[in-house]
This record gives structure tokens, sequence and C-alpha cells, in this order.
């Protein structure tokens, strides 16, 4: 009985948080022409990030220490942009994160978590097929203002 009760309630937020997400208006941040996404998403105070991809030609001849490189530049975009949207890292509430090969999960990890000494936001990681460009991950965040 109190499954079937878990089950209901987690069902019914399931159901009303994408409709209470769609309130208000919806303000994409720097789009950019010929491209069928826009970095950050904003309705009312919630910003959807989207994935950043931290491959570079550097990176991707890297022989040791790929993933945190990838990792550090796709903290660092992310710095950038949070800050032009007058926020930071903190801000932060949730992170996607995909691994092409989820044996560098600590490399990406230990990376990961320098940017959040203190209180870092929920997460999932999850190992994929493939990413674009040859990257070996991708982040992608959801953050809140303050």
């Amino acid at each position: 009985m109190k499954r079937a009760m878990f089950l209901l309630g987690l069902s019914s937020m399931l159901v009303t948080f994408p409709a209470a997400a769609q309130q208000g208006t919806r303000i994409a941040h720097q789009s950019i022409e010929g491209r069928p996404f826009s970095p950050a998403i904003q309705v009312g105070k919630t910003y959807w990030l989207s994935g950043k991809l931290g491959a570079t030609r550097q990176t991707r001849e890297m022989k040791e220490g790929r993933t945190a490189a990838e990792t550090h530049n796709i903290m660092r975009s992310f710095q950038e942009l949070l800050g032009e949207l007058g926020m930071d890292l903190s801000n932060v509430v949730s992170a996607t994160v995909y691994l092409t090969d989820i044996a560098d999960f600590s490399e990406m990890n230990a990376a990961y978590t320098q940017y959040f000494p203190r209180e870092a936001p929920a997460r999932v990681t999850v190992a994929v097929a493939g990413l674009v460009g040859g990257a070996k991950l991708e982040i992608s965040f959801i953050a809140v203002e303050d």
C-alpha cells in the first residue's frame, strides 16, 4: 500500500512539474542563427542550460588526462555563460553528465568536484555510445536565479 501511494505521488509530481515549468515567458539566451538549440532557455527563475562539449583539437590529441581536460573546458564554458546570465555555479541545482566510457568516471569526477567545493548539485551520470565531434563527455545543467 505504501509503495502504491509513493508511486501515485511520484507520478503526479512528474505530470505537474513539466506543466509548471512551461508557465511564464520562455526566453532563449544567446541563440545562434542556424543552430537548432539555444545555449540557455529561461522560464521564470529557472534556466535549462544545453549540454556542452569540451573536446578541442588539442584534447583529441591527448593520450593522458583527456577526460579531465574536457571537463575543465566544459566547466569554464559554463562559468562564462552563467556569468553572462548574472549567475555562477552556485546557482546550479542539477547536472547530467554523459560519458562515452564509464571507466572515465573517476577522472571526470575529480575535475568536476573542483568546481563545487561545498555544495554540489544533484547529478546523474550515464554512459553513452558516442558524442558529437568525438567528445569524451557532455554536461548539461539546470540553474535557478536567487
